[in-house]
C-alpha cells in the first residue's frame, strides 16, 4: 500500500512554497512599531478576515506575485499609535500611504508593471474592465457597508431580504455570462473586475 505524503511534504508541493512566505506583524499580538520595509510595499489590512476590501488588495498582490509586508489592524478597537485611518492602507517603499482598495489594485498595476497587469489585464480593453467594477457599484444593495458583514444589512441592523440578494447574485451572473470566452467578468482573464467582485460573492454564499 501507497503511504499518503506527509503535511509538510503537502505542504512543500504548493505553488506559495516556492515563495518566501510574506512577513507578517500582528498588531495586537505585538504592540511596538514595526520596522517598515524601504524595497517592499506593506499592506494594512483588517485583522479578522472579515474586511472584503482589504481582501481586494489582498487578492491583487498575490495574483501579480508581488513581494509585500502586512500588518494586521484590529478594526474593533485598540488601533495602534503609528496606523490612522481606514483598511485597507499601502504603505509603498518610498514612505507613502495611500487607501480605497480600488485605487490600490490600480497602483499596483503601475508600480509593478513586469507583472500581470489586472487594470486591464493584456487583450482587454481598460473601459471594460472599468465598466465592470462600477457595474459592482450598481449592484450591490442599498445597505450598511460594514466591513463584517458587508451589504448583508441594512442602516438600522436588520437583515436584507432574500429577494435582494437573489437580485444582485442574478445581476452577477449577467455580468459574468456576458463573455462567453471565459469564466472571469472580462472573459478568459482574471482581471481587476474579479478582484472587486469576489470577495462580496464570496460572503454572498451559502
Amino acid at each position: 500500500l501507497l503511504s499518503p505524503p506527509s503535511w509538510d511534504k503537502l505542504e512543500e508541493a504548493l505553488p506559495s512554497a516556492s515563495r518566501p512566505r510574506p512577513v507578517h506583524f500582528d498588531s495586537v499580538l505585538d504592540r511596538s512599531t514595526p520596522t517598515f520595509s524601504n524595497s517592499v510595499p506593506t499592506l494594512f489590512r483588517e485583522r479578522h478576515g472579515w474586511c472584503p476590501y482589504s481582501e481586494r488588495v489582498w487578492l491583487a498582490l498575490e495574483l501579480k506575485g508581488v513581494a509585500y509586508h502586512t500588518v494586521t489592524i484590529d478594526n474593533t478597537g485598540g488601533r495602534p499609535s503609528y496606523f490612522a485611518g481606514s483598511t485597507p492602507q499601502m504603505r509603498w517603499a518610498d514612505g507613502r500611504t495611500q487607501g480605497e482598495s480600488n485605487d490600490l489594485v490600480k497602483a499596483l498595476d503601475e508600480a509593478f508593471p513586469d507583472t500581470p497587469p489586472l487594470w486591464p489585464p493584456d487583450g482587454i480593453p481598460s473601459s471594460e474592465v472599468s465598466y465592470m467594477v462600477s457595474e459592482w457599484k450598481r449592484t450591490m444593495p442599498l445597505a450598511r457597508p460594514s466591513s463584517r458583514a458587508a451589504f448583508l444589512f441594512d442602516y438600522d441592523g436588520d437583515p436584507l431580504p432574500r429577494t435582494t440578494f437573489e437580485k444582485a447574485l442574478g445581476r452577477a451572473d449577467e455580468l459574468l455570462g456576458t463573455h462567453s470566452a471565459g469564466p472571469f467578468f472580462c472573459g478568459a482573464t482574471v482581471s481587476a473586475a474579479d478582484v472587486a467582485w469576489a470577495p462580496f460573492l464570496e460572503r454572498y454564499g451559502p
